[in-house]
């Protein structure tokens, strides 16, 4: 009987190494370590990460110069435009106590009256070459002038055209840096002084 116990024995144990041959388990101990460093790799640069959207439609050195030159002039030179009910333009300027008139003239008459842009725009160039250090300017249309004819007006003097596929630079001296910076600003900010009263 030891015999065939001993003789059984072999077959018995090469049938279990194949068996167990057949069914290994995968090994998954290095991806699930893999897994568990990336995640939090991924999850943390989700957070540091963020994408920011800096809505400037002119260079920054230049709206920071804009912006000085504003403070500096606040109180000494003041930019005053009315907007008549015959689409008259009106620019008064208050340059240290002293006042300067300007007016440029609508063109026709009741309902189809409308404000001469391409005068105006001239006037202005005048004006900032001027006063090319200011940039703000005081709006006061008539409570009757529709808002496409104010939205033109404020176009007509907020850059300068384009002439031979360029726009026209004018240049102001930075307050701070006392360097000249050429752009083609005339008034962009523009605030409604009558909007309060309203």
């Amino acid at each position: 009987m030891a015999g065939i116990t001993a003789n059984n024995e072999g077959p018995m144990r090469a049938l279990k190494t194949r068996e167990e041959d057949a069914t290994f388990e995968l090994n998954l101990a290095p991806m699930l370590d893999i897994i568990v460093s990336i995640i939090p790799m991924l999850l943390l640069s989700v957070v540091f990460v963020q994408i920011t959207v800096i809505d400037t439609p002119i260079p920054q050195a230049v709206e920071q110069a804009v912006a000085a030159a504003n403070e500096k002039n606040k109180d000494l030179v003041q930019v005053r435009m009315s907007v008549a009910n015959d689409r008259t333009v009106m620019i008064t300027i208050l340059d240290r106590g002293a006042t300067k008139e300007f007016q440029v003239a609508g063109i026709g008459s009741g309902t189809e009256a409308k404000a001469d842009l391409d005068g105006l725009y001239k006037q202005v160039i005048a004006i900032k070459k001027q006063y090319p250090d200011v940039f703000r300017l005081e709006l006061n249309p008539s409570d009757t002038v529709p808002l496409v004819d104010i939205v033109g007006v404020m176009d007509s003097v907020r850059t300068t055209r384009v002439e031979n596929g360029k726009p026209v630079k004018l240049s102001f001296t930075d307050v701070t840096t006392g360097k000249p910076i050429e752009t083609n600003l005339l008034f962009p900010d523009i605030v409604f002084g009558n909007v309060a009263g309203g």
